[in-house]
């Protein structure tokens, strides 16, 4: 168990790699390229009782749940939860669509917070990132339309 100095001293660029490995959209993207998406993701803290963002705000980051637990709910009812390691809006860094769903901070957090903005420009410098991405949403979509055997072109 970490201590509280531990705690508060601020993630390495790796550290923050491994923890975005967790968030489904980067499980391709090797470790090397992560890095610099890593580079560009800031820690947070959020105290308990406060909103990471509400229902209808636009999409604007990708938080990851470092420590403590945020409670989703959807038209002012819970509906779920994010606890340690997992990731909340990934979508958010694609798409324009307002957000969902309200985050609510139940215990206080420490988040790993990714900027659309800063995401995108990473994408723009690296294309190894972006191309791993797409290769792996690719092999996705075509798994979930049963045409992941077959010749495509």
């Amino acid at each position: 168990m970490s201590s509280e100095n531990e705690s508060a001293r601020p993630m390495t660029v790796v550290e923050r790699a491994v923890a975005l490995r967790n968030v489904e959209a980067f499980r391709a993207v090797p470790m090397d390229q992560l890095a610099h998406v890593a580079a560009v993701a800031r820690e947070e803290f959020h105290p308990a009782g406060s909103v990471l963002f509400r229902e209808g705000d636009p999409p604007e980051s990708l938080f990851v749940v470092l420590s403590g637990k945020i409670r989703l709910l959807r038209g002012g009812r819970g509906f779920g939860e994010a606890q340690s390691g997992e990731p909340l809006g990934t979508w958010s860094l694609f798409i324009d669509h307002p957000r969902r769903a309200t985050a609510e901070v139940d215990e206080d957090s420490r988040l790993l917070v990714l900027d659309r903005e800063d995401f995108y420009e990473v994408l723009a410098e690296r294309v190894e990132v972006t191309r791993s991405m797409v290769q792996d949403l690719v092999g996705r979509l075509l798994e979930l339309t049963g045409l992941s055997g077959e010749k495509t072109e």
